[in-house]
């Protein structure tokens, strides 16, 4: 009796024989698989190559524990010298002063107007006043400017008759 053997999709009858030869070709590769391992095993160690690697592990795990320890003791220098707390006051220190500012300014800008009501109108009085004095005076010139002009005409014409 044959067992069957899946071949790309197709299932085929296989023969006990066939069966033990496929288990002794399995066996023969791990052999030489298992051969080539150890051989290449043998020449990584006698190159040095796996005592290079070790040496080189430990060196960066002393370095790091090293980089470690100096990060570590400039944090410690930073917390005890108050650097920190120190800054973040004067930051406090100084949006506070920016507030009362802020306030003292608000508060001087709502007394202005009523400090001096009378002098805002009177300004703004005075202001109209000039206007209307400039432009009669503007007005004034002009007409007087023409008056000028048109008996300098008639003179002209006069002299050309």
């Amino acid at each position: 009796m044959g067992s069957k053997k899946t071949i790309r999709g197709r299932k085929e009858a296989i023969t006990p024989e066939q069966a033990a030869e496929t288990v002794k070709k399995v066996a023969r590769n791990i052999r030489e698989v298992s051969s080539t391992a150890r051989e290449t095993i043998k020449q990584i160690h006698g190159s040095g190559a796996i005592t290079e690697l070790a040496e080189a592990v430990q060196e960066a795990a002393v370095a790091t524990k090293d980089t470690a320890k100096e990060i570590s003791n400039a944090a410690k220098e930073i917390r005890d010298s108050h650097v920190a707390e120190d800054t973040a006051r004067a930051v406090e220190e100084t949006a506070k002063t920016v507030g009362e500012t802020i306030q003292v300014t608000k508060d001087t800008a709502r007394q202005v107007p009523k400090a001096a009501p009378k002098t805002t109108k009177t300004v703004r009085k005075g202001a109209v006043k000039a206007s209307k004095v400039a432009k009669a005076t503007f007005y004034q010139a002009m007409n007087r400017l023409r008056k000028g002009a048109i008996k300098k005409k008639i003179k002209a014409k006069k002299i050309k008759k």
